[in-house]
This record gives structure tokens, C-alpha cells and sequence, in this order.
């Protein structure tokens, strides 16, 4: 078992929060005695909750007791305005001194209790409601953990892929043979520049994009190689590619590279008004 993946189902996080079955409570209890990681991480959330559940603690509101108690004293005075029958008055006077005092007694003190009674059922219903809010509000709190925490692995993953392809690009960068030609703009108005880096006697073509204005969604870029005054069409390049090495069609002789904007697919001839970059050899 893989006490880091255990961690990561978020099973220790329902445990603290009362939401797992019996028998996957028992198995947090056996694998915590288990595995020290799995144990301290689950001491971590428990302290979490625990903290949680003390800084957003609020009290009942103050004035529930006394609507509460006022409205206890409401219900007492209803009932000593009751009248006795005359049979339940005769009776009334007719009974010992000592239990009328017993009676008066008793009476102050079943109040208090009922009141104690009303106070704590409506302070646990308050605290209830409170703890599904606070469980619902730390659920949420999870779900965006939970996503921040993807979002941080698929940025990894990213960096670790950039990483490789920048270590093949400088290897490929290495290599002594390869010449390169610098790709220049052809109108004054036009930012643009590209590198060519060509090795003749392998034929082998790289082009890197350096600075191109972004092609339309109906076009693309296409590389040509000059030779002996004609154009050689050597690949597409990759749509909107800005960093990222690009391996040509290969080829031993050229005086010269361009690149030129043409409808998606490419063009057997280049559009000689839609070049963009140009360099010599």
C-alpha cells in the first residue's frame, strides 16, 4: 500500500468530518496505528478542524435567552390567571399547610428547569446548524485544495515536458556542423526574424521562430530553401509555435532561406508578395 496515495484520497479529511462509513472508519484507526505518515497526517487534520471550528465559533445570539425566558414568564402568568372550579377550590383549601409550601417550593425550580431544558435544545439546534455550515464551508475549502493541488501537478508535468524539450534543443544546438542563418524582415513596417540552423552534410534543418506575427486561422507558414535561384519548399511550420525547434525537410545545397504566409495546406510555389523573412547563406 501507498500511504502517500491514502493521504491524497481525501478519505483521512472525511474521517475528521464524521462522513465515512463504519468500516472505513475502522480502517483510517488501523492504518494511522500502522503507518507513522499516514497517522501524522491525519493528527494534522484533526488539528485543522480543530483550529477551524475554534477561530469560527460564534456564540447564540444574546437576545435568545431572554425571549425565551420572557416567554416562560408569559406562559406562568396565563396560568395563574386560570380561575378554580368551585369543587378544585374546596379542595385547594382543604389541603395541609405543608404541602401548599412544598408545592410553592417545587414550582420555582421546575421553571428553571424547563427554561435549562428550552436553553440547551435551542443551543444545540444553533450549534448544529452551525456545524453544517463549518462542514460544508471546509468541503468547499477542500474541493479548491484538492484543485490547486492538480493544477500545481499539471504545471509540474509542464515544466518537467519544457524541460526535456529544452535539453533536446540544446543538444541539437550542439552539434558543430550546424550553420546558422539568420532570418530577417523583408518590409521596413514588419517586425519579424527567424533562425535557420543547417547542417549540409547530414541535411538536417531546424527552424526555430523567434519573432512572427501571429498567421490568420485561413493560413500558415511555409519554409523555402533558395537554390540556385529557385524556390524549394522544405515544410509547414507549426502553427503559432514561438520557442520550440522545428526539424525541416532536409536538404544539401541552398543559397538562401524565406518564409512565406500561405493558405492552410501550404503551396507548391511560394506567394512571393506574402514573404515575411528572408536570409542568405
Amino acid at each position: 500500500m501507498d500511504p502517500k496515495k491514502y493521504i491524497e484520497s481525501g478519505i483521512l479529511d472525511d474521517y475528521v468530518m464524521g462522513f465515512v462509513s463504519d468500516q472505513e472508519r475502522q480502517e483510517v484507526q488501523c492504518l494511522a496505528k500502522i503507518y507513522p505518515e499516514i497517522n501524522e497526517a491525519l493528527r494534522q487534520a484533526e488539528d485543522l478542524m480543530a483550529t477551524w471550528a475554534a477561530d469560527n465559533a460564534v456564540a447564540p445570539p444574546l437576545e435568545l435567552k431572554d425571549k425565551i425566558l420572557a416567554n416562560l414568564g408569559e406562559q406562568e402568568a396565563a396560568s395563574a390567571e386560570i380561575p378554580f372550579s368551585p369543587k378544585e377550590e374546596a379542595v385547594v383549601r382543604e389541603l395541609p399547610l405543608e404541602t401548599d409550601r412544598n408545592a410553592s417550593a417545587q414550582t420555582p425550580f421546575a421553571w428553571i428547569a424547563a427554561a435549562a431544558a428550552v436553553l440547551l435544545a435551542a443551543y444545540l439546534a444553533w450549534e448544529w446548524q452551525s456545524s453544517l455550515a463549518l462542514q460544508d464551508e471546509m468541503q468547499t475549502i477542500i474541493v479548491q485544495q484538492e484543485n490547486r493541488v492538480d493544477n500545481l501537478e499539471s504545471d509540474l508535468q509542464g515544466l518537467e515536458l519544457s524541460k526535456e524539450e529544452m535539453q533536446r534543443s540544446l543538444a541539437v544546438l550542439s552539434d558543430p556542423n550546424l550553420q546558422k542563418v539568420a532570418l530577417n524582415s523583408v518590409k521596413e513596417e514588419l517586425s519579424a526574424a527567424a533562425t535557420i540552423y543547417w547542417n549540409p552534410e547530414e541535411k538536417k534543418t531546424y527552424f526555430l521562430r523567434n519573432e512572427l506575427p501571429p498567421e490568420p486561422s485561413d493560413a500558415q507558414y511555409q519554409l523555402w530553401a533558395i537554390v540556385r535561384g529557385k524556390p524549394v519548399s522544405i515544410g509547414l511550420l507549426a502553427l503559432n509555435e514561438e520557442t520550440n525547434l522545428q526539424l525541416m525537410e532536409g536538404i544539401d545545397k541552398a543559397d538562401a532561406f524565406a518564409i512565406t504566409l500561405e493558405p492552410l495546406g501550404g503551396s507548391e510555389n511560394p506567394t512571393l508578395e506574402q514573404m515575411v523573412v528572408l536570409g542568405k547563406v
